[in-house]
């Protein structure tokens, strides 16, 4: 029989943790992982205004944090981590010429060789296995997925 290795909650534990606080905890996590040289390294470049490791912190902290627009993120809490507005995050995103797969390859093995999971039993270890749901007649990349938080099949894309 196998058993289950059950993992912590990622963020769920931090939040019911009154003693840390967030931005600490993510600015902390950050340079754990060295992320100013990975971005440099998958040649993220700046075009104009702010640092662009500024603004892809301030993106992967929206992220992280969940919350469900940038304009809310920007209205919200952004005022206090930079002076730079949504348009700058979203001008990030708009980008063509940015490799946001190689900073995560890149990210995904520093974590890796940092927990030593070479000889671990975990294989794998997902961090977001969210479905975006579609519908429409004909459109490429879309199949049928269980979704956990419905428990049902939906049509749809994982991201």
């Amino acid at each position: 029989m196998t058993q289950l290795i059950t993992l912590p909650s990622l963020i769920g534990g931090v939040i019911a943790d009154r003693k840390l606080y967030i931005d600490n905890l993510f600015a902390s996590t950050w340079k754990s992982l060295k992320f100013n040289r990975r971005i440099k390294s998958a040649d993220f470049t700046k075009r104009s205004g702010f640092e662009i490791t500024e603004v892809v912190f301030l993106l992967l902290l929206w992220k992280w944090l969940n919350v469900s627009s940038i304009a809310l993120f920007s209205r919200r809490a952004l005022g206090v981590f930079t002076a730079a507005r949504k348009d700058t995050m979203y001008d990030l995103l708009k980008r063509e010429d940015i490799n946001w797969r190689e900073l995560n390859l890149n990210t995904a093995k520093e974590v890796y060789h940092q927990n030593k999971l070479e000889c671990s039993r975990i294989k794998a270890f997902v961090l977001d296995d969210s479905i975006k749901t579609r519908r429409g007649k004909k459109m490429e990349s879309i199949s049928s997925h269980f979704d956990h938080v419905t428990n049902r099949h939906v049509m749809g894309s994982r991201y």
